[in-house]
């Protein structure tokens, strides 16, 4: 189901996309990932609100995973709140110890 909740997302169907993360996400509620894929259908979709709750969501159950707040700092910049995105962007960069998302400069920037 997760995968086909991904596949779903590449191919631009987002309802689709979000009925299976949500199927997943009832029988996994401590997995921080189904949160984040969750998250980044309603953001595609340009829902930042529900966005924003499923990235808090992610970041609850793991606070050090570097992706939930650089995705959540997205968000909150489509959400006209700057300050939040760059508080999101640099605990991001923070945890991203080896460097692996330059989307953090882009998104500091």
């Amino acid at each position: 189901m997760f995968h086909l909740g991904l596949m779903y997302r590449r191919t631009s169907k987002f309802h689709e996309a979000l009925y299976y993360f949500s199927k997943v996400q009832e029988k996994l509620e401590k997995d921080k990932t189904v949160y984040i894929q969750r998250g980044l259908v309603y953001q595609d979709m340009g829902n930042n609100w529900k966005a924003i709750e499923d990235f808090n969501r992610a970041i609850e159950l793991e606070d050090t995973y570097s992706p939930a707040h650089f995705y959540l700092g997205i968000s909150k910049l489509h959400d006209h709140k700057p300050e939040e995105a760059k508080t999101h962007f640099e605990r991001a960069l923070a945890l991203d110890i080896n460097r692996e998302n330059p989307g953090i400069y882009d998104g500091l920037a």
